[in-house]
């Protein structure tokens, strides 16, 4: 007879144990722009510099950062698409777009995957939509109006104004907003418009000048800001130009030569303010990438990621509705910008913008800090 004793098998060697090693902890930032045009290209640059910089210092909250950037092509629809794409693969934020459009496309999927999206489009109806989801990183149309109008009628004490605009949403935003911030002064602006990429302004600007204006506004893509500012010149060249934050981007500036000096826009960031906070970024941004940062949507989408990580910093966690809430309560955050942000229950973070007056040789001179609290 065999004893169960003889059968009992010698006991297992133990394995070895879990892994006492805590895994590291990912905050992925999906990025969305149109990454072949310039505004796409400095959103991801700079982006990706600060998430270089908070990675090097040992991350925040245990959390490493990482980023994912798409493609939007220019298209409110792709734009969706790459959102949704963005959202499965486990992103915990959307950065962008810079083209409101988009932003509008996307905000449903925003508050259906209660993700965070911090746009940069301008558009003012942005601030009207009520969602919880998103916040913007960016100047509001209506603040940019607003602040120019206060430049014109109170500051330089002129009356007789013609507003510009290009024929699509940025360009009509614009315009509405421009021609309540001035009738708001008891004054109706003389308006004209025009298609995207036309060649010939010769039309408005002559409207311009039979109407005795003494400042023009220009809410314009690139290309036709530089046109209209080399055509105003010949034109009507007795007229003070002003300008959204897209007339003192490089690409107008190319287009516009030396028709551009003498005129003033209204932006968040140039690399000419001797501000700490700017030079900081525009040499850090050098060092890495070998140039200037090329326009304002680069230290906007730094500090994008650097209020991510004070937000995660404060939530502890990047649980959606923490996150999210921590960001919302946001308050004078110095930006590499120069200028602060302070996270509004609209979802709005600027309310101060910096007056500028382009110079010579692509540079420019700092007006003033405008805010109207």
């Amino acid at each position: 007879m065999v004893s169960a004793a003889a059968c009992t098998q010698p006991a297992p060697t133990p394995g070895p144990g879990p892994d006492p090693t805590p895994q590291p902890k990912i905050f992925k930032i999906g990025g969305i722009a149109s990454l072949q045009a310039g505004f796409g290209r400095s959103m991801q640059t700079a982006a990706d510099l600060a998430v270089a910089e908070i990675n090097a210092a040992g991350g925040v909250a245990g959390y490493t950062f990482s980023t994912e950037w798409l493609d939007t092509e220019g298209s409110a629809s792709t734009g969706r698409t790459v959102a949704q794409r963005l959202i499965t693969g486990g992103a915990n934020v959307i950065l962008g777009c810079h083209a409101s459009t988009v932003v509008l496309a996307i905000e449903d999927l925003m508050r259906e995957h209660q993700i965070l999206e911090i746009a940069m489009g301008s558009m003012p109806g942005l601030a009207d939509l009520d969602n919880p989801w998103v916040v913007r990183v960016r100047e509001n149309d209506a603040l940019t109006a607003a602040i120019i109008t206060e430049a014109i009628v109170e500051t330089a004490g002129l009356t007789k104004i013609g507003v510009i605009h290009m024929s699509e949403q940025y360009g009509v935003g614009g315009m509405e907003a421009m021609t309540a911030a001035l009738q708001g002064k008891g004054i109706t602006p003389v308006v004209q418009s025009h298609n995207p990429n036309d060649a010939d302004y010769s039309a408005q600007l002559l409207a311009f000048r039979a109407a005795g204006i003494e400042a023009m506004v220009i809410f314009s893509g690139a290309q036709d800001n530089g046109v209209i500012l080399k055509q105003a010149r010949q034109l009507i060249p007795d007229v003070e130009i002003f300008q959204s934050s897209v007339g003192a981007t490089k690409p107008v500036l190319d287009v516009a030569g030396p028709a551009a000096v003498g005129a003033y826009a209204v932006v968040t960031y140039t690399p000419d303010n001797p501000d700490e906070n700017v030079q900081k970024f525009v040499s850090a941004y050098k060092a890495k990438y070998g140039n200037e940062p090329p326009d304002f949507f680069a230290p906007l989408a730094y500090d994008a990621v650097y209020m991510m990580a004070k937000a995660l910093e404060d939530a502890g966690t990047h649980e959606s509705v923490a996150f999210r809430d921590a960001f919302r309560a946001i308050t004078d955050f110095a930006g590499s910008t120069g200028l602060s942000y302070t996270v509004q229950e609209n979802g709005d973070t600027v309310r101060e913008l910096l007056l500028i007056k382009l110079l010579e040789g692509g540079k420019a001179e700092v007006v003033g800090r405008i805010s109207l609290d």
